[in-house]
């Protein structure tokens, strides 16, 4: 089991530590970032992920304009770490980890919301994300993104819908991806001049995020701009 050097000692961070130890007796697991024993994130894996509450520097996220002019925000860039994290959230439902990563996402969704709402004069846009596809809401029985969104105090809507379901494109590139996702969001009652800012676990070549805002777009809203957790390459 990992601990951290620089863990406070405090009554609180003895407290949580207990709680934690008491917990793995029960629920054994490993460590969603480097594979230890015990914890579902180790001490020094959660201050990989989670930035320090008083660094207010946004100099270390991640900013992009998609080609439309949409403009992108991220928390950090995509690495192995992340993708472990995020792997064992998504795929093997490690729901407690929606703690940290939300916690990960923060900054960069409340400066997002922030910049958003000055853009509309002071009036805060909607939280959307990208609807789960059938089989990964089927398989999951959640829909990790919104968990995320809902964990930071905001309800999402749900504005879209998938019209068709398109191919797994994990192994696909960007021209692939965009191909594979032409027509395939649909927003099915009119937007009506709504304006959203839409959240994203991971932004790869920004194929999916690109047909989202197209959809909603199309239906007579807005994306206002776009916000994720991770962002692949430049």
């Amino acid at each position: 089991m990992m601990r951290s050097s620089s863990s406070r000692s405090t009554p609180l961070a003895h407290a949580r530590e207990a709680c934690l130890d008491a917990w793995a007796l029960l629920v054994p697991a490993t460590c969603a970032g480097c594979g230890a024993p015990d914890r579902g994130l180790c001490d020094d894996c959660h201050g990989r992920l989670v930035r320090p509450a008083a660094f207010d520097d946004d100099a270390h996220l991640v900013r992009w304009s998609d080609a439309d002019g949409t403009p992108g925000l991220a928390a950090r860039r995509y690495d192995e770490f992340v993708g472990a994290v995020l792997l064992a959230y998504k795929v093997d439902a490690r729901t407690g980890l929606v703690r940290p990563l939300a916690a990960a996402l923060e900054p960069a969704f409340r400066l997002a919301l922030l910049e958003a709402s000055r853009a509309m004069g002071g009036v805060s846009p909607e939280i959307t994300t990208i609807p789960a596809r059938r089989r990964a809401a089927r398989d999951r029985g959640f829909h990790p993104v919104e968990q995320l969104v809902r964990r930071l105090g905001a309800r999402p809507s749900r504005p879209l819908r998938w019209a068709r379901q398109p191919a797994d494109q994990r192994d696909f590139g960007r021209a692939e991806r965009l191909e594979n996702l032409a027509g395939a969001l649909v927003a099915p009652r009119r937007l009506g001049g709504r304006r959203f800012l839409l959240v994203e676990d991971v932004v790869t070549t920004g194929a999916t995020v690109g047909e989202a805002v197209r959809a909603m777009h199309d239906g007579g809203g807005l994306v206002i701009g776009v916000v994720a957790l991770a962002r692949v390459g430049p």
